[in-house]
C-alpha cells in the first residue's frame, strides 16, 4: 500500500495545481494592430485647381495661298479653374470621367514682314488663349490612400489674335477669336487627406488643332495667318468627394 500512496500522491498534487492554474486570470496579450482605414475613391467629386501653361503656336503666313513666312510663338501664363467627375472603383482598379473648365492668361507675340504684299507690310501679332476646358476619361490604380492615373479625351478653348499691320502708309488693327476643338492626354497622382478631401498633381498635353485668321490692310492683299496651337499644362488641385 505504501508504494501505491507514493505513486498516486504526486499525481494528485500535480492535477490539483493544474486545476488551480486554470482558475487564475490570464493576463491580456498585446492589442491587435488595427490598420488605418483607406478612403475609397468611388462616387462624385468636385474641386478647384491652379497652375500654368506653356504653349507653342506655329504660324504659316500666306498671301493668295502662297506661304511667304513661318514663325513659332511661345505663349506663357497662369491658368486655374474647377473640375467635377465620377469614379468607379473595384479593388485597386479605378475608372472615371471628369470635366474641367479653366480661365487662362497665356499670351505670346511676334513680328512678321510681308515683302510680297506690294508695299512692304509689317505686322505685330499677339496670340492668346482666353479659356479652355476638357472632358476626359480616367484609368487609375489605387492603393494605400494613393491614386495614380492616366487621362485623355476631348479639349476645347477660345484662341484669340490681336494684330496691328502697317503698309503703304496705312495702318489696320484686328482682333479675332474663335472656339477651337481638339484633344488632350495626360496623367496625375492624388492622395487622400481626410475622409472626403484629396489633393492632386496633374499634367495635360492639349492640342487645339489648326485655325486661320486673316489680316487685311486697305489697298493691300489680305494676309492669312494659319496657326496650330499646342499646350502643356501643369496644375495642382483639391477635390471634395461626396
Amino acid at each position: 500500500m505504501r508504494w501505491l500512496a507514493a505513486t498516486f500522491t504526486p499525481l494528485v498534487v500535480f492535477a490539483s495545481a493544474q486545476v488551480m492554474a486554470a482558475d487564475l486570470p490570464v493576463p491580456p496579450g498585446p492589442a491587435a494592430y488595427a490598420p488605418t482605414p483607406v478612403a475609397g475613391w468611388s462616387g462624385f467629386y468636385i474641386g478647384a485647381n491652379v497652375g500654368g501653361g506653356m504653349s507653342r503656336a506655329h504660324s504659316e503666313f500666306s498671301v493668295a495661298g502662297a506661304t511667304f513666312a513661318t514663325a513659332d510663338t511661345d505663349l506663357w501664363g497662369p491658368a486655374g479653374g474647377v473640375q467635377a467627375g465620377y469614379n468607379w472603383q473595384s479593388g485597386a482598379l479605378l475608372v472615371g470621367v471628369e470635366t474641367d473648365f479653366q480661365w487662362s492668361n497665356l499670351k505670346g507675340s511676334l513680328g512678321v514682314q510681308c515683302a510680297v504684299c506690294g508695299p512692304a507690310t509689317n505686322a505685330a501679332i499677339e496670340h492668346d488663349l482666353e479659356w479652355f476646358g476638357t472632358a476626359r476619361g480616367r484609368l487609375g490604380y489605387a492603393a494605400g490612400g494613393w491614386l495614380a492615373y492616366v487621362t485623355g479625351g476631348y479639349a476645347y478653348g477660345r484662341a484669340g489674335l490681336n494684330a496691328t499691320a502697317t503698309g503703304g502708309g496705312v495702318t489696320a488693327t484686328l482682333s479675332q477669336g474663335a472656339v477651337q476643338n481638339g484633344w488632350t492626354l495626360g496623367g496625375g497622382t492624388e492622395i487622400a487627406l481626410a475622409p472626403h478631401w484629396s489633393a492632386r498633381l496633374e499634367y495635360l498635353y492639349v492640342d487645339l488643332g489648326t485655325f486661320t485668321n486673316t489680316i487685311a490692310v486697305a489697298g493691300l492683299p489680305p494676309v492669312s495667318d494659319r496657326t496650330r496651337l499646342q499646350m502643356n499644362v501643369t496644375r495642382v488641385g483639391v477635390n471634395y468627394r461626396f
